[in-house]
């Protein structure tokens, strides 16, 4: 190669290089950006965090409280290989079954593979389904409970609301015969909202004309709605006849059911499409109206909703309102959906739970929506642990609790991985 053709190649390939590089150093600051993340207080980096946490924690749970493999770990200086064996093997198996039981199980999706029908395949997608009906009720309720929160009103009356949201419902599902399908649902869902926001009325008007303690007024009214659930199904048209000493409520009629989506093999009821439009409503309340930022601003300083001309008494009324309105929605999905009639002890459970849930998720749709799917999954995982591994069902409820303490927890994720707050534009 002569002089002029050599001078060209250099040339063009510093060119090349120069053109390269820019590109090569954005490819290299976008992936040290990325990893940058991992290292901060980011809300999914923390959440995938406390979950491997809790794993962690309920592990050593797991190994201290079962027998079989503590005795393998008396044997640790002397064969440690069969010590780890032992440990890593039943650790395999219980969370193995965790997710078998909650998300899916590898053999029944293989077996719908090599034998598809609709049996099969509602065989292997049954674990997901009863997970999201665990969670359907959590989601709804999380978010009614949010939105008060979010507004500065502290709703702790969650079951009080279901119980007269789901007693309204009821009323309108025995009640009503004859009646197409969706109106009557639609009336039963109404008459849900109405009950709940009744029950969100009493203590939001106290706090607004009294200033009484809501916190005080709404556990003492999920007493109330206890008691009167029992008076309604011992002494009233609402008890089924011939109940005996167990009372529960009258079966909801055909009319009225919230029917199955995926077939009649799958638990998943219409309440799921409920779940997300309150989610989307709820979202869009919060983000893009002029109700749900009046709200916020309310909750977030009373000084600048004075300035903005923002009444704190109608924000404590609305609030309470809307939230109980929400929150006898699900009571309402249950009714309708997955127990068909009322029950002792009904929503009170689900009314705590779902506090939980609400402040888990940061009192965000997003959240809330993800932190009852986590708690739908450690419910209905937990029994198929329970049955395959031999744990019991109070341990199973042990490693629930810890993995959503460390979920609830993002300031103690924060501190033991020393992650670095987000950067904030300001």
């Amino acid at each position: 190669m002569d002089a002029p053709a050599r001078t060209a190649a250099i040339t063009s390939g510093d060119q090349a290089t120069r053109e390269e590089t820019p590109r090569h150093r954005s490819a290299v600051r976008r992936a040290v950006s990325a990893l940058a993340v991992l290292r901060t207080g980011h809300p999914a980096v923390i959440f995938a965090l406390a979950l491997v946490s809790g794993l962690f924690v309920s592990s050593i749970v797991i190994v201290v409280s079962t027998a079989q493999v503590r005795s393998a770990w008396g044997d640790l200086f002397t064969d440690p290989g069969t010590t780890f064996a032992v440990t890593f093997d039943f650790l395999g198996s219980a969370y193995g079954a965790l997710l078998r039981g909650s998300i899916a199980n590898p053999a029944a999706f293989q077996h719908a593979f090599q034998y598809p029908s609709a049996a099969t395949w509602s065989e292997a997608f049954t674990p997901l389904g009863n997970t999201l009906v665990s969670a359907v009720p959590l989601i709804i309720t999380g978010l009614g409970l949010s939105l008060a929160y979010r507004s500065g009103a502290f709703n702790m009356g969650g079951q009080s609301q279901l119980i007269l949201g789901a007693a309204a419902a009821s009323w309108v599902g025995f009640s009503f015969t004859g009646m197409p399908w969706f109106p009557h649902v639609l009336l039963g869902f109404a008459a849900a909202a109405a009950g709940g926001a009744l029950a969100g009325l009493i203590p939001g008007v106290l706090k607004a004309l009294t200033g009484a303690s809501e916190v005080i007024v709404t556990i003492m009214l999920n007493y109330v709605a206890a008691n009167f659930l029992t008076y309604l199904l011992s002494g009233t048209f609402f008890r089924a006849p011939g109940t005996g000493d167990n009372p529960v409520g009258r079966v909801t009629v055909p009319s009225a059911t919230l029917g199955r989506i995926f077939g009649p093999d799958l638990p998943v009821n219409t309440g799921f499409i409920v779940a997300i439009l309150v989610v989307i409503f709820v979202a869009v309340l919060l983000n893009r109206s002029r109700l749900g930022f009046e709200f916020q601003i309310a909750g977030a300083s009373r000084a600048a909703a004075r300035v903005a001309g923002i009444r704190q008494a109608w924000v404590y009324i609305g609030a309470f309102a809307l939230s109980g309105a929400i929150v006898g929605i699900a009571g309402g999905v249950q009714i309708l959906g997955v127990t068909q009639q009322l029950q002792t002890g009904f929503g009170a459970d689900i009314g705590y739970l779902a506090i939980l849930v609400a402040f888990a998720g940061g009192n965000r749709p997003l959240g809330v929506t993800l932190v009852a799917l986590l708690y739908g999954a450690l419910e209905t995982g937990g029994l198929t642990m329970q049955f395959d591994s031999g744990i019991s069902y109070e341990l199973t409820n042990v490693i629930q609790s810890l993995i959503v303490l460390f979920v609830t927890a993002p300031a103690l994720i924060a501190g033991i991985f020393r992650l670095r707050q987000r950067e904030r534009l300001t």
